[in-house]
Parts: C-alpha cells; structure tokens; sequence
C-alpha cells in the first residue's frame, strides 16, 4: 500500500509541475496577436499587436514597407527592407496604426462611436470564420451604417468592419468590407522593434531612393 501511495503522490506532483511547465494559455489581450487585414484582394496587409504596440507590413509601390508603431515610446518608424533605410518619426495620441480600424482587443462599442460622432447599438450575433461574434450597428452623422464584427473568444478583438452607403433609391450597398483574417495568438517582442543595420532618412520619401 506505501508503494502505491508514494505512486499517486508522485503522479500528482508530476502532473501538478507540468502544468505549471506549460503556463497559462496563451490570449490576445496579454499575448498579442498575428493576423492579415485584407481590404480587397489585392490590398492585403500583415499585422501584429501586443498591447498598444502595432506592426503593419506590405507591398507598397513596388516593394514591402512596414511600420512599427510604439506609443510606450513616443515613435514609429517606417522601413523598406528592400533598400535598407529606416524613417523615424514622433508618435501622437491622435495617430492610428490602421486609420479607422481598432487593432486592439477589448473594443469599447461607446468609446468607438464617440470618435466619429455617431450613435451604436448591439445588432444580433454572428460568425467569422470559426469565431463567434458580437455585431454592433453604427450609425454616422452621413446616414452611413458600419456593421462591427467583434470576436468573443479573441478577446473582444474585432474581425471585421463592414461600411454601407445609401444609393440613389435610399437603399444601402456595400462600400467596403475589411476583415482580420488567420488570426493567430501571440506576437513576439522582437517584432516591434526598429531593424538594426538600416541607414536612417529624413523623410518617407527617402526610404525608396
């Protein structure tokens, strides 16, 4: 009997350090995450966040561009890795890494609506792919409607944005439809962080020459 109690509390000690091993599961509000912003098929966008931190990359005139944003520190920089050089600029609190599109998790419907002056209310529920999701309806001063998809299980990260307009019979049509796509959980420190060995410019401009 002494054998197979020493046997479990070994098994339970064992089972108790592996979970400690293996930590917390990973979430996008403590984690971060990677995902594709697609506007269209041929505008499509890599993007990474982990708290307030922003990474956006894509092909833009010809060659990659990406934009590291860093409120922590004041900064964001642009860089095309194709030519080596590396643009420096100071960050404001009315600047956004993606205009219009809240990368971050934890939407705040109210908070969302106020910066453009409409007016939002919970819609219905839906799903995104295997997410489920809450769907808000904004109203804008225009008479536009913008449907919000926020996923639940992505920690109120919100998945797509959908922008109506009203045609000349008062009926609304699709304007543009935006959606966060593959989204995987995690983003690594390094990742928004200015490259090293890059020639500094003194303008966006520059960073093609």
């Amino acid at each position: 009997m002494n054998g197979i109690r020493i046997t479990l509390r070994a098994l339970l000690v064992a089972t108790v350090l592996s979970a400690l091993s293996c930590g917390r599961p990973k979430a996008v509000a403590t984690d971060g995450y990677r995902a594709l912003l697609v506007y269209s098929k041929e505008d499509r966008f890599r993007v990474a966040v982990r708290g307030e931190r922003a990474r956006i990359s894509g092909n833009v005139d010809g060659s990659e561009i990406v934009r590291v944003v860093r409120p922590d520190l004041g900064k964001s920089w642009q860089f095309r890795p194709s030519t080596k050089k590396i643009f420096e600029s100071r960050w404001e609190p009315t600047d956004e890494a993606v205009p219009g599109y809240p990368l971050e998790p934890r939407f705040d419907a109210e908070a969302y609506a106020d910066r453009f002056g409409g007016t939002i209310r919970r819609a219905d529920d839906g799903t995104h792919g295997l997410h489920p999701c809450e769907r808000w309806r904004l109203t804008l001063p225009s008479g536009d409607v913008v449907t919000i998809w926020v996923a639940r299980d992505l920690d109120r990260l919100v998945v797509r944005i959908e922008h109506a307009k009203k045609d000349a019979g008062d009926e609304y049509q699709p304007f543009t439809d935006t959606q966060l796509l593959d989204v995987q959980v995690g983003a690594k420190e390094g990742l928004f962080e200015p490259p090293n060995g890059y020639t500094r410019v003194g303008s966006y401009e520059d960073l093609g020459k």
